[in-house]
């Protein structure tokens, strides 16, 4: 067993307040000797710990918003009653079950303002921000996200320390956050607390069978070679999110049924990483890449995962999210032998900046020959690991202008993401607006432009990437900023390294790459490994002041 921090539980632990020591015993169900609010305060936590095959055991959210829950798996199912209060069975439980619940109470969370973030062992500083925010006549509070935790030597800290002040319900957040950033002319971001967990009974039913337990109850497949199955899983952007349609899904691992915010059902997956990211890296890129590409994938999947880990989802039963905010998860039966076998020839491996510390995993599909900086697309502090550059292996402009952007756009055949057919689809792309359409579009969020005379970029960054738009229209003029939100208004392009001219009533827009092409360029690392590069090479071009390290 790998030695683990404070922050990490050990796997005996873990399992027995997870599963609970009991037994389902011809109608008896003994309880363990944890309690239920301990047990339950560990799937709100931001620990996690490992299988007995040394692999991080990670829980992931399947879907929320539900009323009720259907499982099934051949050869039955094994209810794990957890809580103190023990459970009620009535006859042998059967391969299928439905969940429901009663007696249900809604999360409190509260909306506070993060207006300074620190590290941990800046004692001076966090004391000084205390005290300047006191001085405000604002009570502050800390809050520390992230996690901590070592492997074999080596320490992983992604703790960062917030001081956030002037509370406010749950969904005011936002806009208090945007008074209290012009006020004082800082940037700011919400953070939730909760202060009181949903509640609830939950009721697991199979034929004659009943069991009932206070806030989670747990299930995996009798056989260890089967997994489980949940009916109805949003399809679409998955979760809790928009649905566009359902489908049964299966899982490794177990799956546990507790409350979420509102008081409904909310279903997550306690599922080993490997098993994880060999359901996550054929979503990520296509299986039939070239190795070295899919190895860079599943490493920048699997770093990405753990730089998440407490860093999110605060108030949720679970670390990681199903959906594009964390990482599309769709469970199992979407593996493939190539991708799998790119996990675990990877395995344990992920990417640290130089300096210490995990990578801030980004990548896009296609960076349409160069890549960008992480502060022109969304803002905050530099990252020297991601900063843009040319992707030609020939050199290239290093920085893509008004004065150039014409010449990038024409040019730049020999970049990495340039090579083969599927990638010339994103390398250059050509979309028209109608003039009538785009003024359409622009009066829902701006009615006071008026009929779109003209689009100007006001600011690029070093890709050429649009970082702020003008907006020109008879009535007035408004610039738009956000990489996404300009692609959403301008409907929906593909990115916004483009330049644009008008033909009569006609916008033209001339444009390279998908995605905000912020460190990885997916379509440039397929590139790269066709021609002989390994995963390490790869990496090391997108992610500058960087190495692999195997943590297990």
């Amino acid at each position: 067993m790998h030695p683990l921090t404070r922050f990490a539980l050990t796997v005996a632990a873990w399992f027995v307040l997870a599963f609970g020591v009991g037994f389902l015993l011809m109608g008896v169900a003994r309880a363990d000797e944890t309690s239920a609010t301990d047990k339950l305060r560990i799937l709100y936590s931001t620990r996690f710990t490992f299988t007995e095959d040394g692999v991080p055991l990670i829980t992931v959210e399947i879907m929320g918003k539900r009323k009720d829950v259907k499982l099934r798996a051949k050869g039955g199912i094994v209810v794990r009653p957890d809580g103190a209060s023990g459970s009620v069975i009535e006859n042998d439980g059967g391969d299928a079950w439905t969940i429901t619940a009663e007696n249900t109470r809604p999360a409190v969370i509260m909306d506070w303002t993060v207006v300074e973030t620190l590290q941990p062992e800046d004692n001076a500083g966090i004391v000084a921000a205390m005290a300047r925010w006191k001085e405000r006549g604002f009570e502050p509070r800390t809050f520390e996200i992230g996690t901590v935790f070592g492997v074999d030597g080596e320490v992983i800290d992604t703790r960062e320390m917030r001081i956030a002040i002037d509370p406010v319900a749950f969904g005011k957040g936002g806009a208090r956050s945007m008074e209290l950033a012009k006020k004082f002319g800082i940037p700011t971001q919400v953070h939730q607390e909760l202060v009181r967990r949903p509640a609830g009974t939950i009721i697991a039913r199979s034929g004659t069978t009943t069991i009932k337990n206070p806030s989670v109850l747990w299930f995996t497949a009798k056989k260890p070679s089967e997994t489980l199955t949940v009916a109805d899983v949003p399809t679409g952007t998955g979760g809790s999110q928009l649905e566009t349609g359902t489908e049964d899904r299966r899982y490794w691992g177990a799956v546990y049924v507790t409350f979420d915010r509102d008081g409904s059902l909310l279903v997550a997956n306690a599922v080993p990483e490997d098993k994880l990211l060999a359901g996550l890296v054929p979503a990520e890129m296509y299986p039939d890449a070239p190795p070295a590409a899919l190895e860079a994938q599943a490493i920048a999947a699997r770093t990405e995962l753990l730089e998440k880990i407490g860093r999110r989802n605060l108030t949720d039963p679970f670390l990681l999210c199903s959906t594009q905010q964390c990482q599309v998860y769709a469970g199992a039966g979407k593996e493939d032998p190539r991708t799998t076998k790119a996990v675990e020839k990877t395995r344990g491996i992920v990417l640290l900046r130089d300096g210490g510390g995990l990578v801030d995993i980004r990548y896009s599909a296609s960076c349409g020959g160069h890549t960008e900086d992480n502060d022109s697309i969304w803002g905050g502090d530099p990252d020297p690991s991601l900063r843009g550059r040319t992707d030609d292996p020939k050199g290239g402009m290093s920085k893509v202008t008004d004065e150039n952007i014409d010449a990038f756009l024409d040019g730049g055949k020999d970049g990495w993401c340039a090579k083969g057919k599927l990638a010339q689809r994103h390398f250059r792309w050509t979309q028209n607006l109608r003039a009538d359409d785009l003024s359409a579009r622009v009066a829902m969020d701006f009615p006071e432009v008026g009929r779109i005379k003209a689009l100007t970029a006001k600011r690029r960054g070093v890709s050429g990437r649009i970082g702020v738009l003008t907006i020109k229209g008879d009535k007035g003029s408004v610039d738009v900023s956000g990489d996404l939100k300009i692609r959403r208004l301008l409907g929906g392009l593909k990115s916004t390294l483009f330049d644009v001219e008008r033909e009569g009533d006609v916008f033209v827009f001339h444009g390279a790459g998908f995605g905000h092409g912020v460190g990885m360029c997916q379509m440039g690392a397929i590139g790269m490994a066709t021609a002989g590069r390994s995963h390490d090479k790869i990496l090391g071009h997108y992610y500058r002041g960087t190495h692999l390290h195997r943590l297990y």
